[in-house]
């Protein structure tokens, strides 16, 4: 299916909703949110070749051919099925508790330039609470400037979760697509700008792992 034909069947073009914004946009026909902008078709390619066009809305919907559930965000793209399963470590893991989200949380900081990475308590911001994520620089990272300093961020804490679940229905697959966009979005956002905590650094450049 070309970007011409997926358009024509899931879309139609509107007035942007951003203020002051003359631009032209798409909007899904099935709840009318936003697809891409008129002039940026090239955008939905990952979308159209997959051919999904049931139940579109912004970041989850079904492809008929491929008889899955997709998810995504503007950094990932993934389908479920009946028997498609959620681990630790996946996009669209959710806790299923507290102890399991705050050990989610750590794991998602851990990389080879964090050290004892840990979580040191609940930071509550405007009715919201996020987990406080502490750790240390490796002394060998590029920035030697930054080497053995401490820093952090705050990870959003949502509701519970099922922890690791295997789909067996089309139901289930649906809503591990609803979670895997939810999580690439929410952790996409934290990784490219930290939660703004006094004393801390409020930006960092931070390479985002695939889970595909």
């Amino acid at each position: 299916m070309t970007n011409e034909e997926w358009l024509e069947k899931v879309a139609y073009i509107g007035d942007s909703k951003i203020e002051g914004s003359n631009d032209k946009v798409y909007y899904s026909k099935h709840d009318n949110s936003y697809i891409t902008h008129v002039g940026m078709e090239d955008q939905i390619n990952f979308l159209a070749e997959r051919e999904i066009t049931d139940q579109l809305t912004h970041g989850v919907g079904f492809s008929p051919k491929d008889k899955k559930w997709y998810g995504w965000s503007h950094r990932a793209i993934h389908g479920f099925e009946i028997g498609s399963t959620c681990s630790k470590g996946d996009w669209h893991y959710i806790g299923s508790s507290e102890d399991e989200q705050k050990e989610a949380a750590i794991q998602f900081w851990m990389s080879d330039s964090h050290k004892n990475v840990r979580c040191e308590g609940i930071i509550k911001r405007s009715g919201d609470r996020f987990f406080d994520i502490k750790w240390e620089y490796a002394d060998d990272i590029a920035n030697e400037d930054l080497g053995g300093t401490t820093n952090g961020n705050g990870l959003f804490i949502g509701p519970i979760g099922r922890g690791e679940w295997v789909a067996k229905t089309m139901d289930d697959a649906k809503q591990m697509a609803v979670d895997f966009n939810e999580g690439v979005a929410e952790k996409v956002n934290a990784k490219m700008s930290y939660l703004v905590i006094p004393g801390r650094a409020s930006q960092a450049a931070c390479s985002l792992p695939s889970r595909l």
